[in-house]
């Protein structure tokens, strides 16, 4: 049997609160290196709000984030002061930045050690809502995956289906033959059940329960990466 194993990045294979704290204080600096007073005047508080009127105006963007900084970029940028033509330039500078940083993640334990091993067996894939890219030298996982389907680069995000047959039809297999892991309930759980692939929910230490809002469960619920290679083992048997 064909099989492609799928898997969501962001709290699946780190934490992410902490890598874009880290970048955000990074950006924080490199503003206000080139702008004094930029940073005070438009702190991740305000970019937030206009986070909200840039999705207001193009709603068609809400599943790129990194269309959606570089939007906010130009807008305070724009009203910051600097004319347009300007605007755009910095931004785009400052985006480059802030993917650099985006990048600097530290892997939860045992990552590379299962990967290995799922890799000397199944085609590995990455399904991702979020803009980190696991083939940058930073992330280091590159060699363990044949390709990623990010929502910033297709305009679609799961949970949507088309999301998952993307992956499926990237791989050759039916989206039967995939198994998709993340931690989140309905953009992970939810879309790949939904889409007709098995899921593996990755409740890390066990920490939340299960929501009865949430829809069906997954296929497999796993509190450790070690326990995957014996959970698609018992997946596909």
């Amino acid at each position: 049997m064909s099989l492609l194993i799928t898997f969501d990045l962001d709290n699946t294979l780190w934490d992410v609160a902490p890598v874009i704290m880290r970048a955000e204080y990074a950006m924080e600096s490199w503003f206000e290196d080139r702008f004094p007073g930029f940073s005070q005047q438009y702190p991740f508080s305000v970019r937030e709000e206009l986070k909200l009127e840039v999705l207001s105006n193009n709603p068609d963007i809400a599943p790129n984030l990194t269309a959606i900084r570089l939007a906010v970029y130009k807008l305070a940028l724009k009203r910051f002061g600097l004319p347009s033509e300007e605007a755009v330039s910095v931004a785009g500078a400052a985006l480059a930045h802030f993917c650099e940083w985006r990048q600097r993640v530290d892997l939860y334990p045992h990552v590379v050690d299962v990967l290995e091993e799922l890799s000397q067996d199944y085609s590995l894939a990455v399904i991702t809502n979020g803009n980190a890219d696991v083939f940058h030298p930073y992330v280091g996982l590159g060699q363990y995956f044949d390709f990623a389907v990010r929502a910033d680069q297709l305009g679609i995000a799961k949970p949507s289906v088309d999301v998952f047959s993307v992956a499926a039809r990237n791989a050759g297999v039916d989206l039967s033959e995939l198994v998709h892991i993340g931690d989140h309930p309905v953009d992970d759980v939810f879309g790949a059940s939904n889409a007709g692939a098995k899921s593996v929910w990755f409740n890390r230490h066990g920490a939340q329960r299960w929501g009865d809002d949430w829809g069906a469960r997954s296929h497999a619920e796993i509190h450790s990466l070690l326990e995957l290679p014996t959970v698609i083992r018992s997946l596909i048997s």
